[in-house]
């Protein structure tokens, strides 16, 4: 049962992340002031917010180098949603600098793309994080 509770923390603590990097490119508002925003308004819910701050401060510090990835791999800011860009950004992270094996990195970009995002668009997280991976 433990296992299981682990588990739906480490949803919500991603689900939440997806929002954050959303509302950060989309107001350009300061990471401390997202994190205490989120710790707030989730205060009476189990997030793990040691994750959540950690990883939103990576991908406010790596951005360019996401940025550069995704030019790379000609996937340009003016062609996709910004929730899009928010869910590849967070995958990126996760890819480069975090701890989760990739297959599961992708699952839960796509499974996020699917429950925020357009009908289509988790074709469009799949082809670009597994164009990334054959560069990489």
């Amino acid at each position: 049962m433990k296992n299981l509770a682990n588990f739906k923390i480490q949803i919500r603590t991603r689900e939440y992340l997806v929002q954050a990097i959303y509302q950060y490119f989309f107001n350009n508002q300061d990471i401390s002031d997202i994190v205490d925003q989120f710790k707030d308004e989730h205060k009476n819910k189990k997030v793990d917010f040691d994750k959540f701050s950690s990883s939103l401060e990576s991908i406010k510090n790596n951005k360019s180098e996401f940025k550069e990835i995704l030019d790379s791999m000609n996937v340009k800011d003016s062609n996709m949603d910004l929730i899009d860009k928010s869910i590849l950004y967070f995958a990126l992270n996760e890819m480069i600098y975090g701890e989760l094996d990739k297959p599961v990195i992708i699952d839960e970009s796509l499974r996020l793309s699917k429950k925020f995002s357009s009908p289509e668009s988790y074709k469009f997280i799949n082809a670009n994080l597994d164009k990334y991976l054959k560069l990489n």
